[in-house]
């Protein structure tokens, strides 16, 4: 508490010049009445309490604003995000997952879609879709395609099959008017990769029972892939790359083992094949019956020499 001091006139007359301050009471004699000063103090601001806290968690779709897939058989019906939960096994006649919208991203997450005896694909595109990708996992043992995507004359657009591996399945990736990039497809009874027409790049297909990567419509490109030991059937119609259509274009494979190489389907042209290495195949390293745009073919017949010189960047070789 502060101090009050009282001081009369006389007093005050007598002392030094100072100045009043807010811990003085001051007595005036002559009017009879005291003089205050106010005590000094601060705001405490308002004591009314404030509201309840406001949520600091973010809400499961905030954080994963995708649809969690966590058993099979599952039908995508409407546009969005989905991923995989577990691995999900199949059933007999039936297929794993089914897309039926536009607009659709489905991340395996790095789980397994796993077929069994009598199931149909894996991952089935019912009628037309735009805008549809397939990304990051594996697709086994379906009694059908791993991955179906349409054929020849379907009208869906904007296709992605992305990271994927694709094995033992009766074909492996199979649609038209889709990008196939970093994918591997391996092991399955007849194609690895087939697209009518599509992109194909930067993929490893290996050892499956009929061609490798097969071409069934014009305007595709096959660029980058590495095809080992296709055609394990041994069909004189299949090949580590089959081209079965005019005006694709074939670049910067890399085919080894298997039976055949790149091989052209008679009466179609106008296929341009570059930069294609070719090495002990069975069977025809390089064959067309008709016009293509070959670049230059390099032979050599004794490997232990180690030296290729040519000075054409479009040369193909053949080991």
């Amino acid at each position: 508490m502060a101090k009050l001091t009282i001081i009369s006139r006389s007093e005050l007359n007598h002392t030094k010049p100072f100045m009043i301050t807010k811990n003085y009471i001051i007595l005036g004699v002559s009017i009879g009445s005291l003089l205050f000063t106010e005590t000094a103090g601060f705001s405490q601001g308002s004591l009314t309490p404030p509201g309840a806290p406001a949520p600091t968690m973010k809400t499961l779709a905030q954080i994963e604003p995708r649809t969690p897939i966590s058993s099979a058989p599952f039908t995508i019906s409407t546009p969005g995000s989905y991923y995989l939960t577990t691995n999900l096994a199949g059933a007999a006649s039936g297929s794993g997952i089914t897309i039926s919208a536009n607009n659709v991203t489905l991340d395996l997450n790095g789980f397994t879609l796993q077929g069994v005896t009598s199931s149909f694909e894996g991952i089935y595109l019912s009628g037309t879709s735009t805008n549809v990708t397939v990304r990051n996992g594996t697709i086994s043992g379906w009694g059908d395609h791993g991955v179906y995507f349409g054929d020849y004359g379907n009208r869906s657009q904007n296709l992605v099959l992305e990271r994927l591996t694709v094995s033992a399945n009766y074909n492996g990736i199979y649609g038209a008017n889709c990008i196939v990039q970093n994918c591997q497809s391996s092991d399955n009874s007849i194609f690895g990769i087939y697209v009518a027409p599509g992109t194909v790049s930067h993929c490893l297909v290996q050892n499956n029972g009929y061609s490798g990567i097969y071409v069934n419509a014009p305007g595709s490109v096959v660029i980058g892939n590495n095809c080992v030991g296709n055609n394990t059937g041994t069909n004189s119609f299949n090949a580590g790359i089959m081209i079965n259509d005019s005006n694709n274009r074939i670049e910067d494979n890399n085919i080894t083992a298997g039976i055949n190489g790149i091989v052209v389907g008679s009466s179609y042209v106008n296929n341009v094949i570059i930069k294609n290495t070719v090495i002990g195949v069975g069977g025809f390293p390089f064959y067309s019956l008709t016009l293509q745009i070959f670049g230059p073919i390099i032979y050599n017949t004794d490997p232990s020499t180690g030296f290729i010189t040519n000075s054409n960047p479009w040369a193909n070789f053949q080991f």
